[in-house]
């Protein structure tokens, strides 16, 4: 059986750590990001490619205009605080998550102080959280205070999102119109997603296929997704957003998807995979970056 390593080296195909490596160190925390950073640099040899060669991870805005490194809207998963992420300042933020870790993991951080732990990767993905609530126009200008510095300007970074809205203002700015941008999509459903999730498919790492879910195939084609629109419709608007890669939650890829993909130049990310089988037959249809919350696992596969 050829193992993971193997199709990884064969084909065009990385692997990004999820919020550093979540499912190996807390999630978008220091000791994550440092963790990943010695994966990387021991994913390769020198007649083998690196295989690890970036990580995901998140921001979103605080109270007072701060980029924090942080997925949930609230503190209470990780923290048990009940506070929304913009209705504190990003001191108070770095306070309770000090004082609530367990671990001794350290403070949240800021997107400023990156750099020093996504250096030397040749593919970060720096999703930007949005909610119904978010100060776009503070959101755009906090971007550019941190990405215009010389730190950030020597980083291979793709700025992603599920916002449509977002994204049209990212590239409607001089300055934020010159980063590569990449559109997520999921279904807009969660009885979807939870319906895709329930198959017996899913569950043991099989492709889902016209020919063996033909029902389901069909709801997936024509549901809408996170974009408003049908999933038939995704590599449009992405290429209408200037952006140069797509983001699936992975069950969504099949080959024809692909093959569209590669006709427009356009990169493919899959996320979140975490199970072996899963990860060779997105290597084999072509996807070129696997998000995954165990990237050590994968190393060693």
């Amino acid at each position: 059986m050829t193992s993971l390593t193997s199709l990884l080296d064969t084909h065009n195909c990385y692997l990004l750590g999820h919020r550093g490596a979540r499912g190996e160190q807390l999630e978008n925390s220091k000791a994550g990001f440092i963790h990943t950073q010695q994966l990387s640099q021991i994913s390769s040899n020198n007649w083998q490619k690196k295989k690890l060669v970036g990580i995901e991870f998140d921001v979103q805005l605080t109270l007072d205009g701060q980029l924090v490194v942080f997925h949930d809207d609230t503190l209470l998963r990780l923290f048990s605080h009940q506070s929304r992420i913009e209705q504190l300042t990003a001191a108070q933020l770095q306070r309770i998550s000090c004082s609530a870790s367990a671990d001794q993991s350290g403070p949240i951080l800021l997107l400023r102080q990156m750099p020093e732990f996504i250096k030397n990767y040749s593919h970060i993905e720096l999703e930007i959280k949005t909610s119904n609530r978010t100060n776009y126009q503070q959101l755009i200008q906090s971007l550019k205070q941190c990405l215009i510095t010389p730190e950030f300007k020597t980083l291979s970074l793709t700025l992603t999102s599920f916002d449509v809205h977002l994204l049209e203002k990212l590239q409607a700015d001089t300055f934020l119109s010159q980063c590569k941008r990449g559109l997520l999509v999921e279904p807009a459903c969660p009885q979807l997603t939870l319906k895709i999730m329930a198959q017996p498919a899913f569950r043991h790492a099989e492709p889902l296929t016209p020919s063996t879910h033909p029902i389901l195939i069909n709801d997936i084609k024509n549901a809408v997704m996170s974009t408003g629109q049908p999933f038939a419709n995704t590599v449009l608007i992405a290429l209408r957003l200037g952006c140069s890669s797509i983001g699936l939650f992975y069950p969504l890829f099949d080959s024809s998807f692909i093959a569209q993909c590669q006709r427009y130049d356009l990169a493919t990310t899959a996320w979140t995979v975490n199970n072996i089988d899963s990860a060779k037959h997105l290597i084999k249809l072509g996807v070129n970056y696997l998000i995954t919350d165990y990237p050590n696992t994968f190393l060693c596969s």
